[in-house]
């Protein structure tokens, strides 16, 4: 061994050090938060309480929906360039403010512990059980989603076996998830989304000095590949069904609205963190901390997918990340970062282990198997749970391998189940009309349907997602008429037109008045910040 490859191990083994460091502390705080909180009784266990103000709940929330594209988001602007920035755009102009405004109070006044209760109240048992395995279903996915991008970041990075990075991930995430429960999670992602933000920024910013800040990146000159000026943030247009287009602007204004609200307002994992907020305000004001932050949190993976384009245009989308890591920052400094990104995938990964625990305790165990179950046994059963989820992860995980990039192997499987969430919880909230049954068959055969549309067609994940909520819309619509409504007194705190102490449909603007205001102010910033970038970049053309 020679003297250079003596220094290249020594960097590894510093940068190494440091991230195993962080992983003890992570591992540490957890067995001591988790102390602090062993006391409590299985509801706490499970849902955290309501103790959060709406800046902790938005922090949270954001590293809960944000960690697992990390390195993904630099895949994506290494393929297709800025656009897809306009994806998470509907965040800031769409669904945070309608999840304030329709959901949140609909949550509060319902008194749910999980969003498939929801159904239950709304609609039947058996919509609740359906959609509680929905729910655990993309829960899973996602999760082996997390864990493959933080085992492809230490392999590349520090030269870690793969399998043995899952295992570290897995192991250190469910220790303080099992021994400590939702409330040891909260506490701890408050401050890993401080420490992955920091992180974030600090990778970003240096992209986006080697781009040449502005006046750099608007003077790029390359096309991506859904033919699109690379740094353009204006999506392409494109009619075709088949495309292999990521997310032309008709999938933007259509299914994203869509499976960004599923995401954003139904799916357990981050309604769990909206619930825990101390009371209805502060989770509408979280909802708008995490559509401020998103975004720019997001772009600092597109800034370094595009320099990486510019550098090495040959590479595989999801080694950009990991190579600009490794090839940018000195010794110790690496570390510091690649820790800052296991936080957010741990912030991620941890969510989705407790809300797959609580979905199964709270929507399944104790609504079918063992209603007298008391709090120790609850306890226990999401325990085992959890544990379980971890095995059904790892095996996930190499279907996930054989795309080109994992986010497109996300995204497809989002495609087949968020079209279908959304319109149930539409048809139920928005129209009174709407029958318990009509419901049920409508979600089954929505699914049946994208699933057939997946396996059978070529058509993009999008239009999937599109065609099965069409469809399970208007199936409910026609079959509720074949059934007897419910009574209006059935219906209380259920629908936006039935609360007892706010007229609807407006029915956020009860307890936060200014939340249209925000969404105005919000909305304009963003459209006119991607106008002024637009027109900067045709100075340079």
């Amino acid at each position: 061994m020679n003297f250079s490859d003596k220094q290249v191990n020594l960097t590894n083994y510093i940068d190494s050090f440091i991230v195993g460091c962080y992983f003890f502390i992570v591992f540490v705080a957890g067995y001591r938060i988790s102390r602090r909180y062993k006391m409590g009784d299985a509801h706490e266990f499970i849902t955290g309480g309501k103790t959060m103000n709406w800046f902790r709940t938005g922090l949270t929330v954001l590293a809960m929906g944000y960690d697992p594209g990390i390195i993904a988001h630099a895949g994506l602007g290494f393929v297709w360039g800025l656009y897809p920035m306009q994806w998470l755009g509907t965040t800031i102009w769409f669904t945070a403010w309608f999840c304030a405004l329709f959901l949140v109070p609909i949550y509060w006044r319902s008194k749910i512990s999980t969003t498939p209760e929801l159904l239950e109240k709304r609609f039947n048992v058996q919509s609740r059980a359906f959609f509680a395995i929905i729910m655990m279903s993309i829960l899973i996915v996602t999760l082996s989603f997390g864990v493959y991008l933080g085992a492809l970041l230490l392999k590349s990075f520090l030269g870690w076996s793969f399998w043995m990075s899952i295992s570290l991930i897995c192991a250190v995430a469910a220790f303080y998830v099992i021994k400590g429960g939702m409330r040891t999670v909260l506490a701890i992602d408050f401050w890993q989304a401080i420490f992955l933000l920091a992180a974030q920024f600090v990778i970003g910013g240096l992209a986006f000095w080697k781009l040449g800040c502005f006046s750099g990146l608007a003077s790029i000159r390359l096309i991506g590949k859904a033919g699109t000026d690379f740094v353009s943030t204006i999506p392409p247009i494109e009619w075709d069904l088949f495309t292999e287009t990521f997310y032309p602007l008709q999938a933007i204004l259509s299914y994203q609205l869509l499976s960004g609200l599923a995401w954003l307002g139904i799916s357990y994992a981050m309604v769990q963190r909206l619930l825990a907020a101390r009371s209805e305000k502060d989770a509408q004001k979280a909802l708008f901390v995490f559509a401020g932050i998103a975004p720019l949190a997001c772009l600092p993976g597109y800034l370094v997918g595009i320099y990486m384009r510019t550098q090495m245009p040959d590479m595989l989308p999801d080694q950009a990340y990991p190579e600009f890591l490794l090839s940018m920052f000195p010794v110790g400094m690496k570390g510091l970062l690649v820790a800052g990104l296991m936080a957010a995938l741990l912030s991620s990964i941890d969510g989705m282990f407790t809300a797959t625990g609580a979905l199964f305790t709270e929507d399944i165990y104790l609504r079918f198997i063992r209603p007298a179950a008391n709090s120790n046994e609850l306890k226990s059963v999401t325990r085992i749970i959890q544990g379980l989820c971890v095995i059904i992860t790892v095996m996930v995980i190499p279907f996930i391998m054989k795309d080109s990039t994992a986010l497109e192997f996300l995204q497809k499987f989002y495609g087949d189940v968020l079209g279908v969430i959304s319109a149930v919880y539409i048809s139920g909230i928005f129209w009174k009309r709407c029958t318990p049954r009509a419901a049920f068959i409508g979600m089954v055969t929505g699914m049946a349907l994208s699933i057939w549309l997946d396996v059978f067609t070529a058509i993009n994940f999008a239009y999937v997602g599109v065609f099965s909520f069409l469809y399970t819309c208007s199936s409910i619509i026609i079959l509720s008429y074949f059934e007897k409504p419910l009574p209006e007194e059935k219906l209380v705190n259920l629908t936006v037109h039935t609360l007892e102490d706010a007229k609807g449909p407006w029915v956020g603007l009860k307890s936060w008045p200014d939340l249209w205001k925000w969404a105005v102010v919000m909305s304009a910033i963003w459209f006119l910040g991607s106008g002024v970038w637009e027109w900067y970049v045709r100075l340079y053309r």
